[in-house]
């Protein structure tokens, strides 16, 4: 099975660059939106370049600096997501998953200006090691200008060619992802795994205070259950939403497997590489849907207006903690 490099970049605007950098750094006390993060191993994360400051101040400072205009709407920062195939990148020894992503950086650095990168973390609290890398993107000139240092579509795919050329460099054994303008396709947001994933583990408990909540002569136990409940009942409440979503995607899939079941007699290496995606992509997304309607019929059997009231009580509760 083919292993691959891993580099995704987005843009961002200001009103975002705050909340970017509060997940990136850890400054949030709590991450129950990101079962992923296991708090315990926080301390082994690491920075290559670490900021001196919040991200919103050091954009701006680093704006001014370079004497760039920037509009309302302009972007900021270019924010890079680093790593590369689950299994093999954690197969690594420790000191090989530094220099596999200390070599991503150096690509970084060379391209953009290492005095234009606000931050380069690695997070080894998650399941798979890989690094954020977010930069402000000022031309040679003096600009703020994201369409020119990254470009529309071509530019990106041209980005990506480049950035898989310098880290098979040193990593031959890698191969360069596959282009969504081959897949022709947008992945599923990874929330939406997470939310699955993490009902899923506690849902013995949730069918037992579903089952709890009609209890007629202990009070105390239905409190419980509903308490119980309500920890979750946000992510509950979008949950059949989700479900619909991952099922228009799961349409649109089975579409372009048909449209590459067509093509294969082709023999295009492209093809088989493509088709071997989709098919992996559809088996797991599969497996998510069947999360999803499990959990959706437990919910269905939940009182919608005491869902309504428990989501209603937990995001209250969660705004005063500042989640």
């Amino acid at each position: 099975m083919a292993n691959y490099v891993i580099m995704r970049i987005e843009k961002r605007q200001m009103g975002s660059v705050t909340a970017i950098g509060n997940h990136h750094e850890r400054l949030k006390e709590k991450y129950k939106s990101n079962p992923d993060i296991v708090a315990e191993r926080t301390h082994l994360n690491y920075h290559i370049v670490e900021p001196n400051g919040k991200y919103r101040s050091l954009v701006e400072k680093r704006i001014q600096e370079s004497g760039a205009k920037k509009r309302k709407n302009s972007v900021v920062l270019q924010d890079a997501f680093v790593s590369a195939t689950p299994e093999w990148i954690r197969a690594l020894p420790e000191e090989e998953q530094r220099s596999y992503l200390n070599h991503a950086y150096e690509f970084f650095k060379n391209r953009f200006g290492e005095e234009n990168i606000i931050s380069a973390v690695v997070h080894l609290d998650e399941t798979t090691p890989h690094m954020h890398l977010v930069f402000v993107p000022i031309t040679k000139d003096g600009r703020l200008s994201s369409k020119e240092l990254i470009g529309g579509p071509k530019g990106l795919s041209k980005l990506q060619d480049d950035f898989y050329e310098h880290m098979a460099e040193r990593y031959p054994e890698l191969s360069r992802g596959i282009p969504k303008s081959v897949t022709h396709r947008k992945h599923l947001p990874s929330y939406l795994y997470k939310n699955a994933r993490e009902l899923d583990k506690k849902y013995d408990q949730l069918v037992a205070a579903v089952e709890d909540i009609g209890i007629m002569n202990n009070a105390r136990k239905k409190d419980e259950a509903i308490a119980l409940l309500g920890r979750y009942a946000p992510e509950m409440a979008k949950m059949e939403g989700q479900l619909k979503t991952t099922e228009n995607y799961i349409r649109q899939l089975e579409c372009q497997v048909d449209n590459d079941e067509r093509a294969l007699n082709r023999k295009d290496s492209t093809i088989q590489e493509k088709d071997l995606e989709l098919f992996k992509e559809r088996s797991k997304v599969r497996e998510l849907e069947a999360r999803q309607k499990k959990l959706v019929h437990l919910i269905d059997m939940i009182p919608r207006e005491l869902l309504n009231q428990m989501e209603k009580d937990e995001k209250n509760r969660r705004k005063k903690e500042g989640r």
